[in-house]
């Protein structure tokens, strides 16, 4: 599955759903942000699709973030910046989204509800990220006093998960 975060809101893309809709979707922006997008979703989705829609920058905030001297994964990230999330899914990570897919295509609906709402927290994480490296790295530049652009937020609080599916997964 892959999440998107737009002006439109939040979008998951599932593999025997709607995941064939994600290129279409991908064919419309002129700009990505991703995390760790260039190690791993962008060869992760041209091995799903082949060639992806050309005519997209890609940035991708791990390296960004990485040259502001951030560096790990994006939860140790998020921390380290004072961006840490709150809430059920926190203790997550990607190992548990493995997981999460496996048991979904079991059939566990709550699984794959729990899968989206991960996914849509660590898409909604990426506008906040963005924000600061902008800041950050222009701060000693001729745009140091202009406005950070405000990139889309998502209140994934909205999306429904499964408490006790998390609280097996994590103890």
């Amino acid at each position: 599955m892959v999440g998107i975060l737009d002006n439109s809101g939040f979008h998951a893309f599932v593999r025997g759903d709607n995941l064939d809709e994600f290129i279409c979707r991908l064919s419309t922006y002129k700009l990505i942000v991703t995390f760790n997008g260039a190690s791993f979703d962008l060869p992760f989705l041209r091995k799903e699709f082949g060639e992806l829609p050309a005519g997209f920058a890609h940035v991708d905030l791990r390296w960004v973030l990485a040259r502001l001297g951030f560096k790990g994964g994006l939860k140790k990230i998020e921390h380290a910046t004072g961006l840490a999330r709150r809430g059920g899914l926190s203790d997550l990570d990607g190992r548990h989204a493995v997981v999460m897919w496996e048991m979904a295509q079991q059939g566990e609906d709550e699984a794959l509800q729990t899968l989206i709402r991960y996914n849509a927290e660590d898409v909604a994480s990426l506008p906040l990220l963005a924000e600061l490296a902008v800041g950050e790295h222009s701060a000693s530049t001729p745009m140091a006093d202009t406005p950070v652009p405000l990139f889309p937020r998502f209140d994934c609080s909205t999306l429904p998960y499964d408490r006790s599916l998390v609280t097996y997964m994590t103890s």
